[in-house]
């Protein structure tokens, strides 16, 4: 199936994918960043993988097939190498600074799922705080957050 295939799937075609479009979107923008920060080592180990799934269905309350859906194609978007403009757009525009927490939470925690935080990685999730408008303390304590939640 090709990624337009899957895209149009996962907002509206013959979908079993949860939640109005406008939400999948959201779901698909936090589900991008999350992909790419699993991959800014150039390595996407199955822990971060699995990690990024326990993120997504805890954020969004997915079943099996929306959470298989939403991860294939967060991970051709991702894949694609685009610039991440869109996404950050979306998520600025439709997220308060408690949902951006929560967003920078999950990041940290694909970071850490590999018990190694690569610098790219650090640096990455740095950038997205700074792209999100996500205080430097916000910053911090969502690191100790995921930290804690290993």
């Amino acid at each position: 199936m090709s990624l337009f295939d899957r895209l149009a799937r996962l907002f509206g075609g013959d979908q079993p994918a949860q939640g109005p479009p406008d939400e999948r979107a959201l779901q698909l923008a936090s589900a991008v960043l999350l992909f790419q920060v699993a991959m800014a080592d150039h390595q996407l180990e199955p822990a971060e993988l699995e990690r990024l799934r326990q993120v997504l269905a805890t954020e969004f309350q997915l079943d099996e097939t929306a959470l298989a859906e939403l991860v294939e194609a967060a991970e051709d978007v991702a894949e694609e190498g685009i610039s991440l403009d869109r996404e950050l757009d979306l998520l600025n525009r439709r997220l308060d600074s408690a949902a951006k927490f929560r967003v920078m939470v999950g990041l940290w925690q694909i970071a850490f799922a590999d018990e190694q935080l690569h610098h790219y990685e650090e640096h990455l999730i740095r950038r997205l705080a700074d792209l999100l408008h996500v205080p430097h303390s916000e910053f911090i304590r969502a690191k100790h957050v995921a930290l804690n939640r290993r």
